[in-house]
């Protein structure tokens, strides 16, 4: 995530990112179960979340605006895309460090693995 969280969560900052990420693990948790469940494919996975994320966002603004149109909707969706942008801009920045991390973590699954 940007390291300008305090944009997005103002003055409880601190509490504001806990609660945000103590939310992020448990969906990761729960969508990790639902993939397992509808026996997802990976790359199947981020198409549909993307999609949600994209539905969820359509329907926040027709749900909050004062006076929803299509115009308002497209420049919210323009905000929105720049947002995704921002963030795969700083993701991108910990792309090392994730792979290894990933490396890491999948030679120990296959290790415990091994001595099953």
């Amino acid at each position: 995530m940007p390291d300008d969280k305090d944009d997005l969560f103002g003055e409880d900052e601190h509490e504001a990112v806990d609660e945000f990420d103590r939310l992020s693990e448990i969906l990761v948790r729960r969508i990790g179960e639902f993939a397992e469940e509808e026996d997802v494919a990976d790359e199947v996975l981020s198409p549909l979340l993307l999609r949600l994320a994209l539905t969820m966002r359509m329907v926040a603004y027709a749900a909050t605006a004062a006076k929803p149109s299509g115009g308002g909707l497209k420049l919210d969706l323009d905000r929105f895309r720049r947002d995704i942008e921002d963030l795969i801009r700083e993701t991108k920045k910990d792309a090392d460090r994730f792979i290894a991390q990933a490396k890491e973590s999948m030679a120990a699954a296959e290790l415990g693995e091994d001595e099953s």
